[in-house]
């Protein structure tokens, strides 16, 4: 079955594997229906929602009408409506998702995408991925954020995704109008990951947050390897005006060091890297952008600063594992 709706998400790594922003959505439509009946748990408040009872209706938006009918999938249904793009949702923890298109006499368009993911982790992170820093924030569900033509909030367990097919300033206004309306459906408490506290709040660029949960999403970032190196389950980036942190998370202090040996091993060796110096706690790497990396392990954790060869990285990791130690 040929994807009608869905969103290239996926940016194109360059061979350096420097931080790259996401590219912007690609949006189509399904060309036949899926026959699903989703039925959605909330696990915030005691009650249970439909996805097709948070899509909007005619009237709830002026001017706007369905269009079709609503899409819906779950579990690996997802690849069939998203051509190249439904790994990542199943990396953070996908659980189902509606489409719904919406048009107006004038042959203009809007699509709206609701996805219940399977915690408020898995749509924080997924909310993240999909988000770049050339937008700006607006008042919806949690951190709303609007670039160009297309908005992006989470609430409780649910990422919405308002896409509208051109930039005239109906469609925009339409967009936001929409977001509201959905919101209005959904009232649940936000809880980033607690990992995310971790980043320093300095400097921090607007949106500039990535929360992890594979090296799919590490790879879109920046690319230390094609494998999974770091053996990454859970991890967060702060990009800043000057730099980048990556803080990843595991399980036990023997688990990161272990993980830590082997991207050690692993970086050494690698043509994508050069100027190795190997120190007591930490090694040194320079990559294809003349750009330094410092690597750390620190307890459970290995953390990473990714900036110019002169910077003071020593400062950055003082700073992070302090808020570690609290």
């Amino acid at each position: 079955m040929k994807s009608k709706f869905g969103a290239r998400f996926l940016k194109e790594c360059d061979a350096d594997g420097s931080y790259m922003k996401m590219s912007m959505p690609v949006i189509a439509f399904i060309s036949a229906c899926l026959c699903c009946s989703p039925a959605l748990g909330s696990e915030d408040q005691n009650e249970e929602l439909e996805l097709k009872n948070l899509l909007l209706q005619a009237g709830d938006v002026d001017g706007w009408m369905p269009e079709g009918e609503a899409q819906f999938a779950e579990g690996e249904d997802l690849f069939l409506l998203i051509n190249g793009g439904a790994e990542i949702y199943h990396e953070y923890g996908f659980k189902e998702v509606a489409f719904q298109t919406y048009s107006k006499v004038e042959g203009k368009s809007i699509n709206l995408e609701i996805y219940e993911m399977e915690s408020q982790e898995a749509a924080y992170g997924i909310y993240t991925f999909k988000t770049g820093g050339d937008g700006y924030p607006i008042e919806v569900g949690h951190e709303g954020w609007f670039e160009s033509y297309y908005l992006n909030f989470w609430e409780g367990n649910f990422l919405i995704t308002i896409v509208g097919l051109g930039t005239d300033a109906d469609i925009l206004d339409g967009i936001k109008k929409f977001a509201k309306a959905v919101d209005a459906k959904l009232k649940f408490k936000a809880k980033k990951p607690h990992i995310v506290s971790y980043l320093p709040e300095e400097n921090l660029q607007p949106n500039g947050v990535t929360y992890l949960k594979g090296n799919l999403a590490l790879v879109n970032r920046y690319r230390f390897d094609n494998k999974d190196i770091f053996g990454l389950k859970e991890g967060v980036i702060g990009k800043y005006d000057d730099y980048s942190i990556f803080i990843f998370q595991y399980t036990s202090k023997e688990d990161s060091e272990e993980w830590y040996e082997f991207a050690k091993n692993h970086l050494k060796q690698s043509k994508r890297f050069n100027d190795f110096l190997d120190h007591n706690t930490h090694f040194e790497i320079s990559d294809h952008q003349n750009s330094r990396l410092w690597i750390k392990k620190c307890q459970s954790w290995i953390l990473i600063v990714l900036g110019e060869s002169n910077m003071n990285a020593n400062q950055i990791f003082n700073s992070i594992e302090a808020a570690l130690i609290q």
